[in-house]
């Protein structure tokens, strides 16, 4: 009998359309799960039960700065309701990088684009998280005869530090410089469950995109546009199209020049203007929390140093 040697699984690949497109953090999820249907029968006799339909779970991921084009194209027409179906892997490598364990995906949409919260003040490092929800799944172990190199050949890029403290937000018209903090931003695809016939699987049909509310601290001192716009849109009910904004925000590199990535922002309007508590015994600087609804947001990939 052939010994296998155990191994520390914190290895991870994804691959789309049969293509490396990145290293991951963390994967999760992607199995399938049913539930028992109970049939009661007359006359007393026992409840007969069955399996029922088959519910695959979302794949959930966590990446750094260093994916490939494709991987960021997806994001980008996901938010454009282009919604392409993807097929893929999530790949498990031995400490050799060796495959060890497939997980294919098939006809998989995303349905979630979580962006990391950014704040001056911190010294984290920033991530994606990403749900996709695949029509079926297959998992395969494989013998550790094949390689997945660390880098595809041929490439030297390396994955920039994407950290949560380099950032600039932009809106139009408005000073954003002493903005301090911006909180995670979560986009949400809608997904309808369609059981078909005799088939057990459902299939899977986008519906709408749930885009949340852009949230952000600013000091005092250099709030008094921001409360004039929110008293004139909200307090007088000046709320017209006119009245609404556009902006976006920068994700930048270690370097504060460097643009990773671009999200933007259109058809905002502020809802809320919420100053700190009023604390004689605080010994900190007072600041303003705003918030903002957004009608659409888009994903821009912009420096071609991160990808691999």
């Amino acid at each position: 009998m052939t010994y296998k040697r155990p191994y520390v699984a914190n290895r991870f690949c994804l691959e789309l359309q049969h293509q490396v497109a990145g290293w991951l953090l963390t994967a999760d999820g992607g199995l399938a799960t049913t539930e028992a249907v109970e049939e009661h029968l007359a006359g007393g006799h026992p409840i007969r039960k069955h399996a029922g339909n088959v519910k695959v779970d979302e794949i959930t991921i966590q990446c750094g700065t260093s994916m490939s084009q494709p991987f960021y194209k997806w994001l980008t027409t996901s938010l454009n309701y282009e919604h392409e179906r993807k097929e893929g892997s999530v790949i498990t490598a031995d400490y050799d990088f060796k495959e060890v364990v497939r997980l294919d995906f098939h006809e998989a949409l995303l349905t979630e684009i979580g962006l990391p919260g950014v704040d001056a003040l911190s010294k984290d490092a920033c991530k994606f998280t990403l749900k996709l929800s695949p029509e079926y799944t297959q998992t395969k172990y494989s013998n550790g005869t094949q390689s997945i190199l660390p880098t595809p050949a041929g490439s030297t890029m390396q994955q920039k530090r994407w950290m949560a403290a380099n950032f600039k937000l932009m809106i139009d018209g408005m000073n954003c410089k002493p903005v301090n903090k911006v909180e995670a931003i979560t986009i949400k695809q809608t997904v309808i469950d369609n059981a078909i016939g005799e088939r057990l699987i459902f299939q899977k049909e986008p519906a709408a995109i749930q885009f949340p509310n852009v949230i952000f601290t600013i000091p005092e001192m250099f709030a008094d546009p921001w409360f004039k716009w929110y008293d004139d849109f909200v307090c007088r009910g000046n709320s017209t199209p006119d009245k609404e904004k556009t902006g976006h925000l920068e994700y930048l590199a270690s370097d504060c020049s460097t643009v990773l990535f671009i999200l933007q922002f259109h058809t905002l309007g502020i809802v809320k203007f919420t100053p700190d508590k009023l604390d004689s015994s605080a010994d900190r600087i007072r600041y303003v929390k705003i918030e903002m609804y957004c009608e659409k947001m888009d994903f821009e990939y912009k420096s071609p140093g991160t990808a691999m």
